[in-house]
């Protein structure tokens, strides 16, 4: 059976072929040969797909039998195995299956592989089960080995609730579309008519990497908390990377597009240069997305921690009493949350180190992955410190697949 990237790519381009013939009695068998050929191509993409999705749940279950039998996939076996040059770097175990499916997985995606790949069916696998003999029990510590769900909940942006979609293959189209125009007429009053146009996007994978080093002396360490300490320093760096883009990604130089420089989302101004946050400037804010019809779904705030320290000294009103954060941890009844990755360095007229507040709907914030992750473990260039230099490639993008769904002021003048 074929590749998906490259029955994708096929289709892509019989697709284009198509729409490229002018619609004539000439052309009417090319037509009818082209859209039986798409009609096949979809077929064998369909079975395909469910090819794939059948091996993945194989996959996880195989894992997850191992790991009943004692059997767990460790990050610091992989990489010490992977660094150890007499062996030639050579894994074992269940490492070495987890490589194997790893790079049958990249294959299929169209990705091009670095170093070794663990899959994404390992990564969303159930929990790794440790045990230590003691006075004739056992001693079961539980440690979750979802790194995917794990990423999830160290992502400001999913907290606030923003769509991730994992498992992606190929580019993720997205379709948005203006409305029609409705209204009242008089007898025989000519009506005006909106053509209905379609503005076309995609998630595409976005290639980003996370690098770091350990000393050989710790990977030889086989504590649960090493263990732990690994996974959570490469979760901490690359859910970094991706709320950074989420949020301010600049659309060029390989990022994706973030929600402050999303076209067309909605702005409310402080002043000229910036102002002070006050309460009807936030709630302008809910106004904006309620102007687009767009108050739905998974709504809330978010902002820096100078913005947060304003929202919870600034009263609503003078000698109120009643601030701005509501004692419930909420800001105008709606979620709120803040990072430092949001800025405070904006510039507006002569205003300079000014923050942004942005609400919306975080729903409409889609977080894209492709397949698992690729680790290149690379043990001579600190060889002389005994360290080795780790290196993680993921594939993710980010977008916001509806502009109306968020507003945002960029001129607030903190303490």
């Amino acid at each position: 059976m074929r590749k998906i990237a490259e029955i994708r790519k096929d289709l892509s381009a019989k697709i284009a072929e198509v729409k490229a013939l002018e619609n004539t009695a000439e052309n009417a068998g090319a037509i009818q040969k082209g859209l039986d050929d798409i009609k096949a191509l979809e077929t064998e993409l369909e079975r395909a797909l469910e090819v794939d999705a059948a091996e993945r749940r194989l996959a996880e279950d195989h894992f997850e039998k191992e790991a009943k039998k004692g059997h767990v996939f460790s990050f610091t076996k992989f990489l010490r195995e992977c660094s150890e040059i007499p062996n030639g770097g050579q894994l074992t175990g269940l490492e070495r299956e987890a490589a194997e499916m790893g790079r049958d997985e990249h294959k299929n995606l169209g990705l091009k592989q670095f170093g070794h790949v663990v899959p994404s069916a390992l990564l969303r696998a159930d929990g790794q089960n440790y045990t230590t003999d003691a006075d004739g029990g056992y001693l079961k510590e539980t440690m979750p080995a979802r790194y995917i769900d794990s990423l999830r909940a160290r992502l400001v942006v999913a907290n606030l609730g923003a769509t991730l979609l994992g498992d992606l293959v190929g580019t993720l189209p997205i379709i948005s579309s203006n409305d029609f125009t409705a209204g009242w007429l008089a007898e025989a009053a000519v009506g005006q008519v909106t053509k209905l146009t379609f503005a076309p996007g995609d998630l595409t994978p976005h290639r980003n990497f996370v690098a770091g080093a350990v000393t050989k002396d710790l990977l030889r360490q086989t504590s649960l908390d090493v263990e732990a300490l690994i996974r959570k320093k490469l979760l901490d760096a690359h859910a970094t990377l991706i709320d950074e883009a989420a949020i301010t990604g600049t659309g060029s130089n390989n990022q994706p597009t973030g929600v402050l420089n999303t076209n067309g989302i909605g702005s409310v101004a402080m002043g000229t240069n910036g102002a002070a946050l006050t309460w009807p400037k936030i709630v302008a804010l809910e106004t904006a997305i309620n102007n687009n019809n767009a108050n739905r779904g998974k709504l809330g705030y978010l902002s820096n921690a100078k913005v947060w320290g304003e929202l919870k000294s600034i009263e609503r009103t003078a000698n109120s009493g009643r601030f701005l954060l509501d004692e419930g941890g909420r800001l105008n009844g709606y979620k709120v949350d803040w990072t430092t990755l949001v800025p405070s360095n904006l510039t507006k007229g002569t205003g300079t180190g000014l923050s942004p507040l942005i609400f919306g709907n975080w729903e409409d914030l889609w977080i894209g992955s492709w397949g698992g992750i690729d680790l290149v473990v690379d043990p001579f260039v600190l060889a002389t410190s005994a360290e080795i230099r780790i290196i993680l490639n993921a594939w993710n993008d980010s977008k916001v697949v509806e502009p109306k769904s968020f507003a945002a002021i960029k001129d607030i003048v903190t303490a």
